[in-house]
């Protein structure tokens, strides 16, 4: 028994109050952020805005299927796999989300001029690629030059 971890009633009991409370703020709260992020005029200035309406539509689905799985005591035949497989790749599409909306923020603080011709760059990996490398070369380039202007 040593070293394995035993969930109390206590600790059962707190873990679904946290749980819920949860679901109540993240259920009206995700649907509010994707009606606000997909409005024509928002999602238009701005292609962030993408990123964070799918983040929204990502948790809400996140919780969902959570709720259909684990709450609903969903464990055998089909609709249970299927509900298994897509509550999981919601929970795998999150830090994805996040790390394409980090990757286009860098490319806006690197390259600031550029990125209205980058825009929506999660349909043009090959961009972002040649951005990041673009930037890293020149920045080479100008270590280069800087060192054989201290040799001289």
């Amino acid at each position: 028994m040593e070293g394995r971890f035993h969930l109390t009633d206590s600790t059962m009991s707190l873990y679904r109050i946290i749980w819920y409370v949860s679901l109540a703020l993240g259920i009206p709260g995700n649907i509010l952020s994707a009606i606000v992020w997909l409005r024509r005029h928002v999602i238009s200035k701005n292609s962030s805005v993408v990123y964070l309406a799918a983040l929204a539509i990502d948790d809400l689905a996140f919780q969902f299927f959570w709720l259909i799985v684990y709450d609903f005591h969903c464990l055998h035949g089909w609709f249970c796999n299927v509900m298994f497989v897509l509550h999981s790749s919601a929970a795998a599409l999150e830090p994805l989300l996040v790390l394409g909306f980090s990757v286009e923020r860098l490319i806006a603080i690197i390259r600031p001029l550029q990125v209205c011709r980058i825009r929506f760059t999660f349909y043009k990996p090959h961009l972002i690629i040649s951005a990041l490398d673009n930037h890293h070369h020149r920045r080479r380039r100008r270590r280069h030059h800087h060192h054989l202007m201290i040799q001289q």
